[in-house]
């Protein structure tokens, strides 16, 4: 299927032939999915849908020979500004995380520039795309360059055609002067929403022991109500300790004292939390977000599942492949004592459930929805069904970019290119912001 890049048109296509599922009710062993305007028209059995196609004039059609089709998958928990990062490494290793955040990722923050902000923001957008992601929901830092940098990734999730919750991570450890700039960005980026959008926004803040109770409280008056925080949250036990410290009864606690918890708050990591933080996230239903890898890597711990059950799976900036990310949370939980049902869950009907919240079309291969999908490099060679779906998709099916990625109906991504810029000049732009950013980080 041709497709010039910057189109937003498509002829009606079909995709026939493939295992097609939702994780829920869904499931057709040789399936068949008509998308027309952007939309998903029609599924069913293979034969059944071919036959709806041969009525609409100019609808083309691939065949997928077995393959494995989901909806598109969602990263709630990302770190684009992080995708240049790669070979950086502190002077001195760190011996807590607080250190590490300091002699790293608070130097990379403070040296990006314009061009090394819309770099990364490609660099991890082209990687997620590449894995079936057709939304991010993206927590950004800048410190040297916050005024206009929400934009900059933006432009991205533009280029891309995929779908954004953005937000700047807003940090006291420049004062209060620098935070009131961290909260402007978020709101000039909240103001130029229109309804409908693609990309929304999110009221970013850093962990609780970056914010003051003075920083807190200017958050929460400036908020607008319906804007939802980002935040990492308990994800160190520093963080916990400086809301105790603080005379609050957890870092939940503290976000609720200040009216900034809600139904669609992000609650990145959640690993140390006081029994009052379990309770709020059980009366009040914010959204947890659990980043695995990234736990493992930083060795701050892992999420207790047995207190939080429903929760959702990101990455926090360690890659943009969620199968990746969905086996790591098996093997770094209970191994095969992990209640699958529960990961299931987090990566299929919450996950859609949560899509819904921000964009009501989206998540689900029912006729209606947009055409946000993944067709994976899989085709499964034991019996598939229901029941073993999400083993096949630890086991058997994580292993390499998908064969196609779409979104609204547009192929993004097919066999290995890339159809909305050259990849091979992205690289090499990427290269050379990369190594300029090398040389601010290490002077």
């Amino acid at each position: 299927m041709k497709q010039a890049p910057g189109s937003r048109t498509a002829p009606p296509l079909l995709l026939a032939g493939g295992v097609i599922a939702d994780g829920e009710e869904l499931f057709l062993s040789d399936g068949g999915l008509l998308i027309r305007e952007g939309k998903i028209a029609a599924v069913g059995p293979s034969g059944q849908v071919r036959a709806q196609a041969r009525r609409l004039a100019g609808c083309e059609t691939l065949e997928l020979k077995g393959r494995l089709v989901l909806p598109g998958l969602l990263n709630p928990h990302h770190h684009l500004y992080s995708s240049l990062a790669v070979g950086l490494a502190p002077r001195e290793p760190a011996g807590t995380f607080l250190q590490l955040l300091e002699s790293h990722w608070w130097r990379l923050d403070s040296a990006l520039d314009e061009e090394s902000i819309a770099a990364s923001a490609l660099v991890g957008v082209v990687e997620s795309v590449k894995n079936g992601v057709t939304m991010i929901f993206d927590h950004h830092a800048s410190m040297g360059c916050v005024r206009g940098s929400l934009r900059l990734v933006e432009g991205a999730f533009r280029q891309a055609g995929i779908k954004g919750l953005l937000c700047f991570e807003a940090s006291g450890r420049g004062g209060q002067e620098r935070i009131e700039e961290h909260f402007a960005e978020n709101l000039d980026f909240w103001k130029g929403r229109k309804e409908g959008d693609t990309v929304k926004a999110a009221f970013g803040l850093h962990a609780g022991l970056t914010l003051s109770d003075r920083s807190l409280a200017r958050a929460a008056e400036l908020k607008p109500e319906a804007m939802p925080i980002h935040v990492h949250c308990g994800e160190d036990e520093a963080d916990l300790r400086a809301a105790l410290q603080l005379g609050y009864q957890g870092p939940v606690h503290r976000l609720r004292a200040f009216g900034l918890l809600s139904r669609d708050s992000l609650l990145a990591h959640a690993l140390h939390l006081s029994e009052q933080d379990y309770r709020l996230i059980e009366e009040l239903k914010p959204i947890v977000v659990s980043a695995p890898e990234s736990n493992a890597n930083n060795r701050v711990g892992r999420m207790d599942r047995s207190r939080i059950r429903r929760y959702l799976l990101g990455t926090d900036g360690m890659t943009g492949d969620l199968l990746l990310t969905l086996r790591s949370q098996l093997l770094l939980g209970e191994g095969r004592h992990e209640s699958l049902p529960g990961l299931g869950e987090a990566f299929f009907a919450y996950k859609r459930e949560v899509q819904q919240r921000f964009f009501p079309d989206t998540g689900s291969l029912k006729p209606g929805f947009r055409a946000d999908l993944v067709v994976l490099d899989y085709v499964p060679r034991t019996p598939i069904h229901p029941g073993n779906l999400l083993a096949h998709l630890i086991f058997g099916a994580g292993r390499g970019p998908a064969h196609l990625t779409m979104a609204d109906g547009l192929i993004l991504y097919r066999e290995g290119r890339i159809a909305f810029l050259d990849e091979e000049e992205l690289n090499q732009r990427a290269a050379e912001a990369a190594a300029k950013l090398k040389e601010r980080y290490d002077a």
